[in-house]
């Protein structure tokens, strides 16, 4: 089976803050979306596909072909892409150019600044993604979760026996969710999705959940900095 990973590398990251977006902290010497691709790495992609904003892709490139571990690995199958103003439109444009230029069977999507999903994480995916066509990973929430009003009010705690925590890589059949995000793009209605099982599910089918850790966070704050320079 043919594999294609995208890492999405666009992000602008507001919420981080600082003058040096969060991809590009150097830990170690390394930006952070260099861990992240050299940890996906440990699983053997067809092909890679890395979006950025455009005037990124020069610069990204020097990094890699800097990193010797994964210089020769990545010479023939690696891919840069202009990324989109927001992070469906980065993936809209990842997919279309792999139906123009890749054959591939599967798709997975990841967060450039999700540098500590494992291998077996992976590995776990893959093969639920064979198994049912689209699969993520995600973990279990385990806080209480309470839903507060406009004024900070509690009004309700929520049930969270059937609450996860999204992560990714979320894999899919290529074919299939080609069909869900033209859909997608093409229906006005549509609300700005925040990942891509919210469109898989919505306009073409069950998307289902591969329990991983806790530890697999998404890079969004100077704390979450800190778990990643203790845990790497």
């Amino acid at each position: 089976m043919n594999t294609t990973l995208v890492l999405l590398i666009a992000g602008s990251s507001k919420r981080f803050g600082g003058k040096v977006k969060k991809q590009f902290i150097k830990v170690d010497n390394k930006p952070i979306f260099l861990h992240t691709l050299i940890n996906m790495l440990k699983f053997n992609f067809d092909n890679i596909v890395l979006v950025s904003s455009k005037d990124e892709i020069k610069n990204i490139k020097k990094y890699i072909e800097k990193e010797d571990s994964i210089k020769e690995k990545t010479k023939k199958n690696m891919h840069y892409i202009e990324g989109g103003n927001e992070r469906v439109y980065s993936v809209y444009n990842a997919v279309v150019f792999i139906r123009d230029n890749i054959k591939t069977d599967y798709v997975f999507i990841h967060d450039g600044v999700r540098p500590l999903v494992s291998r077996s994480e992976i590995k776990s995916l893959y093969d639920a993604v064979l198994e049912y066509n689209a699969a993520i990973l995600a973990s279990k929430v385990v806080d209480t979760i309470k839903k507060a009003d406009d004024n900070s009010n509690i009004i309700e705690t929520i049930d969270r026996t059937y609450l996860y925590r999204a992560a990714t890589p979320q894999g899919f059949k290529f074919d299939n969710y080609m069909t869900a995000i033209e859909k997608y793009i093409n229906d006005k209605n549509a609300n700005i999705a925040t990942d891509d099982a919210e469109i898989y599910s919505k306009y073409f089918g069950n998307v289902k959940i591969v329990l991983c850790s806790s530890n697999n966070i998404k890079i969004t704050n100077k704390e979450d900095l800190n778990i990643f320079i203790k845990l790497k």
